[in-house]
């Protein structure tokens, strides 16, 4: 039992993640995002001008039909954004080469200001 105070505090100095990632560097492959309560599976396929990079997404509560995204990524594109339904979450999508990288990071709740 002298490990129980070790642990404890390492359960009080441990942080959530915040982000969910993944990385797809072949054609059709695909990966998943679990945060800020949609669940959206990611692919790619190659096409003429490029890659297009096609996600589909839910609400994880509801009787929601998936709802589809899709948008050409050029090598060295970029594009963040936030979703209907998700709305302290950032998706940000980046294209470097044949790797397509995709994560979900909560950010809380913003309100625009100027």
């Amino acid at each position: 039992m002298k490990f129980a105070p070790i642990f404890a505090a390492l359960a009080l100095t441990a942080t959530p993640v915040l982000a969910d990632e993944i990385t797809l560097s072949t054609p059709m492959s695909a990966g998943t995002l679990h945060e800020g309560g949609l669940d959206m599976s990611v692919y790619w396929i190659e096409v003429d001008g490029g890659h297009e990079v096609v996600g589909t997404y839910t609400p994880r509560i509801g009787a929601y039909a998936p709802v589809r995204i899709q948008m050409l990524m050029q090598d060295g594109d970029t594009v963040a954004f936030g979703m209907p339904g998700a709305r302290d979450v950032l998706y940000s999508f980046a294209r470097t080469g044949d790797t397509l990288h995709v994560s979900a990071e909560n950010t809380g709740l913003q309100y625009a200001s100027n």
